[in-house]
């Protein structure tokens, strides 16, 4: 009996031990996947979004908090991209539609930031985001001004991007949405329009 209450008790010890490392891995259960935890973290703990100069399709080098104080939707995107990117083009096209009235008051403006800086020079992003029609008020395109930036820049929203061997690049979508404060204060599905433009005006 003694042998048997220690080994139960060795067992309920090392269940204590992984759920604690469960719960400190999964914010509290809350979070089960690594984009369900940055989305969690950026709801509860909005963060300043990277202060590092970026490369406009006009070729002019502005950071984010230069920009007027608006607020932003923000993306993530390689111009050679030829499969999801176009669908994500058009979303951007969409969302920018829904928006138009705000985007012309200059209270919102939907940023493309692209991760391929070697390549997306300013007249590929110019092109980016002439692809559905003449840009709207408040679409922009950018890439970060140094290449070595690149990095700070996906992990400040959550983005992993991973060379998918012919040419191109696999990475996860979702919107990032900036305060006027340039904070990070969600991160929602890309692809949805309608969604992202209600997240955007509750926080209004």
């Amino acid at each position: 009996m003694v042998g048997m209450a220690r080994t139960l008790g060795a067992s309920l010890v090392a269940l204590a031990a992984g759920l604690a490392v469960t719960w400190a891995a999964t914010d509290g259960f809350t979070a089960f996947t690594l984009e369900t935890a940055r989305r969690a973290a950026a709801l509860a703990h909005p963060a300043p979004v990277p202060a590092l100069p970026l490369r406009f399709a006009d070729g002019q080098l502005r950071r984010l908090a230069d920009l007027p104080e608006q607020w932003l939707l923000v993306d993530f995107v390689y111009t050679r991209c030829t499969s999801l990117c176009l669908a994500q083009g058009s979303a951007d096209a969409r969302t920018m539609e829904l928006l138009a009235s705000e985007a012309a008051q200059g209270r919102v403006a939907l940023v493309s930031i692209s991760f391929d800086p070697d390549h997306d020079d300013p007249a590929a992003l110019r092109a980016f985001i002439a692809r559905d029609g003449a840009a709207p008020p408040g679409r922009l395109a950018a890439a970060p001004a140094a290449t070595q930036d690149v990095a700070r820049w996906l992990d400040a929203f959550g983005v992993v991007v991973i060379d998918d061997g012919a040419g191109g690049y696999a990475h996860n979508e979702a919107i990032g949405i900036v305060d006027p404060d340039r904070r990070l204060v969600a991160l929602i599905d890309a692809g949805d329009p309608e969604a992202a433009v209600a997240a955007l005006r509750v926080r209004w």
